[in-house]
């Protein structure tokens, strides 16, 4: 049965445009109907039963709204960023894309309308106890180029990553994620809301500050990429990390494969050493075989993600300040042929394998 999204609004130019946007966008599981003067909002509400009303809030008082009326969200005048939200108000001069979240955010218990059964999305980690080893650009590569061929969700852990200054501050993050973790009602129409479209695929924004994901234990952190992983509707989940040890142990054994950056000056060297001796100790031989050492080409030229520039190179083509092969020295010329060579050799040829393996199996 077709769920109903009501929206009435005396001026009908914002209301159609309104109802175009939100026809047009996935995200929002309603017939969704604009209505603009009292008597065709009493005929339609004789035929139809509204799930969901949303409803300017000068013009409510208009309307014949009888019992039988779904939930009422009111569009408001007024702007509610800089001070306490009202319940169930939605301030109607912003973005069409945020009225959207918020409409989801507040409407949260309807269950998404699915085609099938959801499928638990695998998870991909890029952890590396060494910092500046490329290890977000990398995450950012595999997401864009995973993403070509299988819905995607791109999630940075680094209590740091929110502090980028492109990031809107306003706009609601994986805080909020983590705010309705703990109160147990994160759900998939929650992560939906808070999803944010890409190139190729989808991401929640960084949490604000650092208290807000160092409040989780290791085990918690665990148990939130499980959710995610479950109510998220895509089929992988690229995990973004900081080079904290102990935080990510009890994540490790979720992951199908953690990709780590490696630097090859001694310093580098050294605390490796100790991470792998780290690893022994507290997790499974299992686990310890799904990490994936690798060397990132140093590409010649600035990019927008930090990349090293050729200046940075010494004589031997290394890097000066990563240890990294420079471009010319490396088989791969960039880091996007790199990341393409991790998901051919550990993703899409060991799935090959798998499958292989369970057709000989039922055979």
């Amino acid at each position: 049965m077709e769920k109903i999204l009501t929206i009435y609004d005396e001026d009908s130019l914002y209301a159609k445009r309104l109802s175009l946007y939100l026809r047009q966008n996935t995200k929002l599981p309603f017939q969704i109907y604009p209505i603009s003067d009292p008597e065709s909002f009493a005929q339609f509400s004789k035929k139809k039963e509204s799930d969901l009303l949303l409803i300017s809030e000068k013009n409510v008082k208009k309307l014949p709204l009888s019992s039988k009326s779904g939930r009422v969200l009111y569009l408001s005048d007024e702007s509610l960023l800089s001070e306490k939200k009202k319940e169930n108000h939605i301030y109607k001069y912003q973005s069409a894309d945020q009225i959207m979240r918020e409409i989801l955010l507040q409407y949260g218990e309807i269950e998404l309308l699915e085609d099938g059964r959801r499928q638990k999305a695998d998870i991909f980690m890029v952890y590396s106890p060494l910092g500046r080893s490329g290890k977000t650009s990398l995450s950012f590569e595999i997401a864009k180029l995973l993403g070509k061929n299988r819905k995607t969700l791109y999630l940075s852990l680094s209590e740091s990553a929110g502090a980028k200054k492109h990031l809107p501050i306003e706009r609601e993050c994986l805080t909020e994620v983590l705010y309705h973790f703990k109160e147990k009602n994160l759900n998939p129409m929650i992560l939906r809301a808070l999803s944010y479209e890409r190139e190729s695929y989808s991401t929640i924004l960084p949490v604000r500050s650092p208290e807000d994901i160092n409040s989780l234990s290791s085990r918690e952190l665990s148990l939130l990429l499980d959710k995610i992983a479950e109510d998220a509707g895509v089929s992988a989940l690229i995990i973004d990390t900081d080079s904290s040890m102990s935080r990510y142990l009890d994540c490790f054994h979720q992951a199908k494969k953690i990709f780590m950056p490696v630097l090859s000056d001694k310093v580098s060297k050294e605390k490796l050493a100790f991470f792998e001796d780290y690893l022994k100790k507290n997790i499974s031989p299992e686990t310890q075989e799904k990490f994936v050492q690798c060397s990132l080409p140093l590409e010649e030229e600035n990019t927008s993600n930090g990349t090293e520039s050729a200046a940075d190179t010494d004589y031997l083509g290394k890097s000066k300040s990563t240890g990294r092969a420079s471009a010319r020295d490396c088989p791969y010329a960039s880091l996007k042929e790199y990341a393409e060579s991790l998901l051919l050799h550990y993703i899409y040829e060991e799935e090959d394998k798998e499958r292989e393996q369970y057709r000989k199996m039922v055979l």
